[in-house]
């Protein structure tokens, strides 16, 4: 996997105890690393700062704490919008004991819409790698739609999530009951210097909704609106949190 979404530069020390850092940080340049962009990529952003709120939430909160090797966590997900025809599918999140018999070790296959895609295996995680799932699968889709890089959505993202991330209190409802959430809101691409290459897109809202439910994750979403005020959304995917089932994941040999 490509993705890397995590916060860099002279936060290295922080992201060390990330157990999400080995698999998913060696394959992709730091985000404020002195290389040449690609033709069709914004200049690098030239200071790293410290990590926001925002991103200690999403990537690095220890969202599995507490949870049993054995644990699936059960995500429905769909796709919806005018723009393309939708479906629906599900995604178990296996966590099995790690290297050292404690919880997990963490797999999964993405719902798309040619068949689940398998996901790499996410060693001693901490922060759930739901998220980083979700979101290489819309840099995937982005990819896809748009014919553009998916390093710039990535950056994108990640200087959203660290500069402008805004954060409200809301209420969600989990197997019957209401609980406290935290939604976590970023818009990538309203000034994004090259959005005259992708203004379709420039709307685009991505939202990661967070609670006291197994994994962490209550909901992750995307948003593209519809080009009239008032007409349906263009895009829609959502993965929303069903439930949490222990002792159903196999243990690794």
């Amino acid at each position: 996997m490509s993705l890397s979404l995590l916060p860099r530069g002279r936060r290295a020390a922080a992201l060390a105890a990330a157990a999400l850092a080995a698999t998913l940080l060696g394959a992709v340049a730091p985000l404020h690393a002195a290389e040449e962009p690609r033709p069709d990529e914004e200049p690098r952003v030239a200071s790293a700062g410290a990590i926001s709120a925002a991103e200690q939430r999403i990537f690095m909160a220890p969202h599995l704490q507490g949870l049993k090797p054995g644990t699936v966590l059960r995500y429905a997900f769909t796709r919806g919008g005018s723009l393309e025809p939708g479906y629906a599918g599900a995604l178990e999140l296996q966590l099995r004991p790690g290297a050292d018999g404690r919880c997990c070790d963490a797999s999964a296959a993405f719902p798309e819409a040619q068949g689940p895609r398998p996901m790499p295996t996410i060693e001693g995680a901490s922060a759930n790698p739901v998220i980083l799932y979700f979101l290489e699968h819309d840099l995937r889709e982005m990819q896809r739609l748009t014919r553009g890089q998916a390093n710039h959505f990535r950056r994108r993202i990640r200087l959203a999530l660290a500069e402008d991330a805004r954060s409200e209190d809301i209420r969600v409802r989990y197997q019957g009951r209401e609980l406290a959430a935290q939604r976590l809101q970023v818009s990538p691409y309203l000034e994004d210097p090259m959005r005259n290459r992708f203004e379709q897109y420039a709307a685009k809202r991505y939202e990661f909704v967070l609670a006291d439910v197994p994994g962490g994750v209550a909901q992750l979403r995307t948003l593209l609106p519809g080009q009239q005020p008032g007409t349906p959304p263009m895009l829609e995917e959502t993965l929303t949190l069903d439930g949490a089932e222990v002792g159903a994941a196999i243990a690794k040999p």
